[in-house]
This record gives C-alpha cells, sequence and structure tokens, in this order.
C-alpha cells in the first residue's frame, strides 16, 4: 500500500488560519450567537463566516471589515440560493 505524504503547513498559512479563527471567535461574542444580517438566531444549520469581497477577488479573511457571521437562510440569499 503507497503512503500519502503528509505535507507541512507554512508557517504563514498557519498564522493566517489563527488569525481567522481568532476573529470568528470575536465576531461570535459580538454578536451574541445572533446573524450579523438579519438579527435572528440560526436554524440547525448554525452560523457561517461569509466573505464580503472574496479571497479570490483579493478579499482579506482576517480583515473584520470584511467578515461577517450570518444564518443558514442569509447565507443562502448571499450566494443567490432560494429557499422555500
Amino acid at each position: 500500500m503507497k503512503k500519502s505524504p503528509i505535507r507541512k503547513v507554512s508557517k504563514k498559512k498557519s498564522t493566517q488560519k489563527r488569525e481567522e479563527q481568532k476573529l470568528t471567535q470575536k465576531l461570535l461574542e459580538e454578536s451574541n450567537g445572533r446573524c450579523m444580517n438579519c438579527g435572528q438566531f440560526p436554524d440547525f444549520r448554525g452560523l457561517s463566516k461569509h466573505e464580503i469581497k472574496f479571497r479570490s477577488q483579493g478579499g482579506d479573511p482576517t480583515d473584520r471589515n470584511n467578515v461577517i457571521l450570518v444564518c443558514g437562510r442569509c447565507h443562502s440569499k448571499f450566494h443567490g440560493v432560494s429557499e422555500r
């Protein structure tokens, strides 16, 4: 059986991940567990981190002004998915 190589995560990438986790925790505390768009408590899907300007478009996932926590319904709306 062939072993798969374990890739090391760069210091830059691991630092960025830690910063993203800290920002997510800070946003969760600020919003008191509510959606930052509609103000409602989330349904069974919980809260999702939504980037206003996507990474592929040059957005920064660690920038406080670029990331919000939204409920599943609002997150679907942001991505153009209609729910009944």
